[in-house]
């Protein structure tokens, strides 16, 4: 039987259709369960330095982004630390996170954890972002999961001080200290209320915590091999993104 260049192109194109693989596939939702606190810690692409880590309440995502890295700011949000699609919103079929973001229970779920993570690897001083910088609101993610693990001991970094500060950055207050030596065994203050154009961390001599020493140690024995990861494809690039995860967009969470 002779085929013709058509037919022959008609053929082509519906075997692409039943093929596993194509653009067409549908993949399964991952369960909210596969992404745990130690999940994130395990699938990490980028662990903020010491002295860096900024968090904010509600509203207030697409600031503090932009703000970590104004002004010659380097400090890390949550929006630099994870593989890009770890940060994919697209309701379609061939996002596994679909199932998770479209439900807002679900979402919460996720980036608590994510959170959590981060807090967990954080290391001597932290900073967050509210209107109220000497109070900052407690209602949401940040009160209930962040703050508390900043607070803990047994973490891989060791937090001794937590800052608050303004979205403009002008206004800085004192939070929370460590009671008592610091992990390095050094005292570390803050005024009561500072002023300031961004939130300004200890000196880069603050001496790293024993759990911080540990952890870079297992890192350079390769342990975590999503250290590898490049680094194009960690975080998220358009600021669209976050502003869609905070208040008044698509998928809100409760920061």
């Amino acid at each position: 039987m002779q085929f013709t260049a058509l037919s022959k192109a008609l053929l082509a194109t519906l075997s692409l259709v039943s093929l596993p693989g194509t653009f067409a596939q549908t993949i399964p939702c991952d369960p909210i369960e596969k992404y745990t606190t130690s999940w994130f810690l395990g699938n990490v692409c980028k662990r903020p330095p010491a002295a860096t880590c900024l968090f904010y309440t509600r509203g207030l995502s697409l600031t503090a982004k932009r703000f970590s890295k104004a002004n010659g700011a380097d400090m890390t949000t949550i929006w630099e630390m994870w593989a890009r699609p770890l940060y994919r919103n697209a309701i379609v079929s061939n996002n596994p996170l679909r199932c998770i973001m479209q439900d807002k229970t679900l979402r919460r779920q996720y980036f608590a954890a994510m959170s959590e993570s981060m807090a967990i690897m954080c290391d001597v001083f932290a900073t967050v972002m509210d209107p109220n910088p000497s109070s900052p609101r407690e209602d949401g993610i940040w009160g209930q999961v962040e703050l508390p693990t900043l607070q803990r001991s047994g973490n891989e970094g060791c937090v001794t001080s937590i800052a608050g500060t303004s979205p403009d950055g002008k206004e800085v207050h004192n939070l929370w200290s460590r009671p008592g030596m610091s992990c390095a065994g050094v005292e570390t203050t803050l005024p009561e209320t500072t002023q300031a154009t961004v939130a300004i961390p200890p000196p880069a001599t603050t001496a790293l915590s024993e759990s911080s020493r540990k952890l870079r140690m297992r890192m350079a024995r390769g342990v975590m091999d999503v250290v590898q990861a490049r680094q194009e494809d960690c975080g998220i690039e358009s600021d669209d993104v976050a502003a869609q995860f905070d208040v008044g967009g698509e998928f809100e969470v409760e920061w």
